[in-house]
């Protein structure tokens, strides 16, 4: 008897199989915290951003759970929608190291060298990269609902341990 077994599962499989950490976060230390856990299957991105980033957005690939939104929408904004078998492999941005602590800029690699980056480069740098299989599956942090995103850091699904 022969046992068909989608992608997707496949997918969410290798996730549980392989180990997960927590890299960052990176930015204030202030702030009502968020955590997505590990997501594995979000396809689309939203970074609304000013001068600094508002919120982010996240829409998952089963149609069924609604848009996970931390901190806030705002007009502008910008996008990015994730092939079936694509993954963030990189995350970098800037943020501010001033009284008010916020992300202010923040980018976002796949391993199909697609990307996403909104904002503007002022303050403290951060930048985290994973090897080649390994992927982002998640993002915690802290952030101000009407306000802004003042930390992120990343889950972080490492195939080979």
């Amino acid at each position: 008897m022969l046992i068909a077994i989608s992608f997707r599962l496949e997918k969410d499989l290798s996730v549980l199989l392989s180990k997960v950490v927590k890299e960052g976060p990176w930015g204030a230390n202030v702030g009502k915290p968020f955590d997505t856990g590990i997501v594995d299957c979000a396809i689309n991105v939203k970074i609304y951003h000013e001068n600094v980033v508002r919120g982010f957005e996240l829409t998952f690939q089963d149609g069924k759970t609604p848009p996970v939104l931390i901190g806030r929408k705002m007009p502008v904004f910008v996008e990015i929608t994730l092939d079936e078998d694509e993954n963030f492999t990189s995350i970098s941005g800037y943020f501010k190291s001033e009284t008010d602590v916020y992300i202010s800029q923040l980018t976002l690699t796949t391993d199909m060298d697609n990307s996403i980056s909104a904002g503007k480069k002022t303050g403290k740098a951060f930048c985290l990269t994973i090897e080649k299989g390994d992927h982002i599956v998640g993002f915690f942090g802290l952030h101000q609902p009407n306000l802004a995103v003042d930390a992120i850091g990343v889950h972080c699904s490492l195939a080979d341990s």
